[in-house]
């Protein structure tokens, strides 16, 4: 892919240059590797890393050098045969890689938001891990990030004559693709607090925010339908709806209601899909977490989540206590899935939270 910079916000393009720039650090990272092991008469080096790994009984699943993936995580290892072959490695690079492995497994899994904060998140690590060792792509990732300021801080002037979309390499499609996927199934059940997409529900309820009761529309009481998630019910919508009135109820549970004029996702008209598993779903907040032993830090703003929660979070902290360990790294999803960041394979939920029990702000509401 030629060096291309955003000039707005198009998801397909920052979805193509994040995905361009990992194909193109890959590749040289790759040959670098691929020459010095060629010159010390071992071309076969790749082979001998999966072997060795996999007679630790560590998972191995790169195909190839060609993978970023698995530079960083090689690269890391003391007892690698090329973390020590990596120019100008130190702690700072050893912990942007990490960062870098694991949203590059999160921009796999679709589980990245093409916006430009992201962007800017990736673009900086990537020249941060290139930098140093001086790649080539270090400098548009420099250059990436520095657009992404001007244009997040409105100094950017957009050219008359957009610049033409340039033509993705066919791994870049791909991603594209499996993306579209999940923003249509995003699309289709946004989380709480988000814009309401298509068309509003047919079945019209009213919710009484004094009463905290619902109604149909000749006015009778329709919680008992509820079952034991009534009163839990009632206080997420009202969470969202704080004034209550009406509420559309789809098909399969999904409420809308208006918010400040806005069709608005206010939860469900009972248990919401795939409560009682563990898959993660949505697109992470590009923010960091860590969890302090009894508390959550905003990695970035320092701030604690015992300190900031409109709610009452105590017990959710001493729950998350039986589940994970002091200094575990926690990241999150606008769908308020917390969860444990990967360098592989698919991610496992923690537990789910909510704008009222997390930091003011992130979470859609």
């Amino acid at each position: 892919m030629s060096f291309v910079l955003p000039e707005n916000d198009n998801d397909v393009t920052i979805l193509g240059i994040m995905a361009s720039m990992e194909i193109s650090a890959a590749k040289e990272f790759s040959d670098f590797l691929n020459n010095h092991f060629s010159a010390a008469g071992k071309p076969d080096w790749f082979e001998d890393v999966r072997f060795y790994r996999r007679s630790l009984g560590a998972p191995f699943n790169y195909s190839s050098a060609n993978d970023l993936r698995f530079v960083l995580n090689e690269a890391t290892q003391q007892d690698s045969q090329i973390w020590h072959l990596i120019p100008n490695m130190n702690e700072i690079w050893v912990n942007a890689a990490d960062n870098l492995r694991r949203k590059l497994n999160q921009l796999h899994h679709q589980q990245l938001k093409p916006d430009l904060n992201t962007l800017y998140q990736i673009s900086s690590l990537f020249q941060q891990v290139t930098e140093d060792p001086g790649l080539e792509v270090a400098g548009w990732a420099r250059a990436v990030s520095s657009r992404v300021k001007s244009i997040l801080a409105g100094t950017f002037q957009q050219p008359e004559v957009p610049s033409p979309e340039p033509e993705m390499p066919a791994a870049v499609k791909e991603i594209e693709r499996e993306y579209e996927s999940v923003k249509k199934e995003f699309e289709k059940r946004p989380p709480w607090g988000a814009k309401w997409p298509g068309e509003k529900p047919k079945r019209k309820l009213n919710l009484d925010s004094h009463t905290q009761d619902i109604y149909d529309e000749n006015g009778l009481s329709v919680k008992h339908e509820l079952g034991e998630l009534g009163d839990q019910v009632t206080s997420m919508w009202l969470r969202y709806f704080p004034r209550g009135g009406e509420v559309w109820v789809d098909e399969d549970g999904a409420t809308m209601a208006y918010v400040k004029g806005t069709q608005t996702m206010v939860g469900w008209f009972g248990p919401a899909p795939d409560e009682d598993k563990d898959n993660v779903r949505g697109f992470v907040l590009p923010r960091e977490y860590v969890f302090t032993g009894a508390d959550i830090q905003d990695i970035g703003s320092k701030l604690m989540l015992s300190n900031n929660a409109e709610e009452p979070i105590k017990e959710h902290l001493a729950l998350l206590s039986k589940k994970i360990t002091e200094g575990t790294k926690l990241n999150i999803t606008d769908y308020g899935d917390l969860f444990i960041p990967v360098n592989e394979g698919d991610p496992i939920r923690i537990t789910r939270m909510h704008k009222g029990i997390w930091f003011p702000g992130q979470l859609p509401g």
